[in-house]
């Protein structure tokens, strides 16, 4: 028998390294780096993840009243994205409407035609008013009568800054 006490397994497992071993807990340098690499990219992101909606203000929405069930209305807002990124509008819920569709309107020959697009896009540090006779989001197959003063809330998807709800105002038709 040997006069030193006898060792448990953490002990000989934190004990000197033999020459040419790997000593336990530490890490070889290529997945240090890669580990670090990997670290940075996630705290560059983070404050793009965290400030989803940020940037971006949306003002002045609107619908025209409706009052009749099954009409296609367009959703008239103001949105302006004070970011230094090109920003687009992707797609928009109401719970007034069944579907919803991004249009333009095309002008080439003969009288103006709306035109149904992937996205509406919104140029950095710009203002963009949807209007029906420029960019706007027509609201499909209303589900209820739309009287002026009546108020609900559409959620508005964007590419960069995910979705953002916004209050709607009815208002009579100018």
């Amino acid at each position: 028998m040997s006069d030193q006490p006898a060792r448990s397994r953490r002990d000989q497992s934190c004990a000197a390294p033999s020459e040419g071993s790997v000593r336990a807990g530490v890490m070889p340098v290529a997945r240090r780096r890669s580990l670090a690499a990997l670290a940075a990219l996630l705290i560059s992101m983070t404050p793009a993840l965290a400030a989803a909606g940020e940037g971006l203000t949306l003002s002045e929405a609107w619908v025209p009243a409706a009052p009749e069930v099954g009409r296609d209305i367009p959703l008239l807002i103001t949105i302006k994205n004070e970011t230094s990124a090109p920003e687009a509008l992707l797609r928009v819920r109401c719970p007034i409407a069944n579907f919803s569709e991004r249009h333009t309107v095309d002008r080439g020959e003969g009288a103006p035609a709306m035109r149904s697009i992937p996205n509406i896009p919104i140029p950095a540090g710009s203002t963009l008013v949807l209007l029906p006779t420029a960019y706007h989001v027509m609201l499909l197959q209303t589900r209820e009568p739309l009287e002026p003063g009546k108020r609900f809330t559409c959620t508005i998807v964007f590419q960069k800054a995910g979705s953002i709800e916004t209050e709607v105002e009815v208002r009579k038709s100018p």
